[in-house]
């Protein structure tokens, strides 16, 4: 019986990718890094293809694929940190998928986006300044995924298991109301 696909999905360096990874090993599933996924169809990083093409171009590149990896199953997905701001995305995960919302303190986030130059939106600003900008422009939409899961103060491991647990728990609810539904057909 095939899988529904976990989207990780959440702020740039929230850990979707390095978690992503640790939770397909843990579940026993294939990962895909959409990021890394463009980056490999496309031969550039995400940033020299942000440059070279402009963002609309890349958003729809990652929209061709979200669509693509939707169709799948049995996947762990780190999502690109941008890519639900398009309805198309969000609903296709939605639709064949559980949405797991990782997020990071402010501080921890900040510490960690400092300490790379791989962030296309990150490039050329005051990067407190634009992290709390795009924070407050995306908190809406990541607060209508109803799991949410902190990684501040967590090996990607941990959170992994985390994740995992909370899967097994979820899935145990699941059955035990299938169990109980009753037809009075």
């Amino acid at each position: 019986m095939a899988k529904r696909n976990i989207y990780l999905v959440g702020f740039m360096g929230t850990g979707k990718s390095t978690i992503g990874r640790e939770l397909a090993r843990v579940v026993g599933r294939k990962f895909v890094d959409l990021d890394q996924e463009i980056e490999k169809r496309h031969g550039a990083s995400i940033s020299q293809l942000f440059a070279k093409h402009g963002a609309e171009w890349f958003r729809q590149r990652e929209q061709e694929l979200c669509l693509e990896v939707a169709q799948e199953c049995n996947r762990v997905v780190a999502t690109g940190g941008g890519s639900l701001l398009n309805p198309v995305n969000f609903q296709a995960f939605e639709r064949s998928g559980l949405l797991i919302c990782l997020y990071t303190q402010r501080d921890c986030l900040i510490e960690r986006l400092e300490r790379t130059d791989k962030r296309p939106l990150l490039h050329n600003t005051n990067i407190p300044e634009r992290v709390d900008t795009l924070l407050e422009e995306r908190s809406a939409l990541y607060e209508r995924i109803k799991i949410r899961i902190d990684t501040t103060n967590h090996t990607p491991l941990e959170t992994a298991k985390r994740i995992a647990d909370l899967l097994r728990t979820r899935q145990r609810i699941l059955d035990r109301l299938r169990d109980q539904y009753i037809d009075l057909g």
